[in-house]
């Protein structure tokens, strides 16, 4: 079992932790007023959790602001985009279930 401190990829724009055969751990960081790319789907999927900074989640047509303790579930084929609206950095872990990269 390995045990991963989030923490010490914090500012790493994308970076794979840890993953199986089902599930995918990852933590990404957005500057402000920046977003982690443009709309896409994924074929899994995927649940976003933010630890520090502001973000705006978009899932198919619907649009939620959340700060640290927000949690995301963005189902398998939905549209979705994340931005950070914030002035600060946007850090969050994502999991991806099954792996997607």
């Amino acid at each position: 079992m390995d045990i991963v401190d989030v923490t010490q990829h914090r500012g790493e724009f994308f970076r794979v932790l840890q993953q199986t055969k089902r599930s995918q751990t990852a933590v990404m960081t957005i500057g402000s007023g920046q977003e982690a790319g443009p709309t896409e789907t994924h074929q899994a999927d995927q649940i976003v959790y933010v630890i520090d900074g502001e973000a705006i989640v978009t899932v198919g047509d619907e649009q939620r602001r959340t700060g640290p303790g927000g949690l995301v579930m963005i189902p398998a084929g939905a549209r979705h985009h994340v931005r950070n609206p914030g002035r600060e950095p946007l850090f969050f872990l994502t999991v991806y279930a099954p792996p997607e990269y």
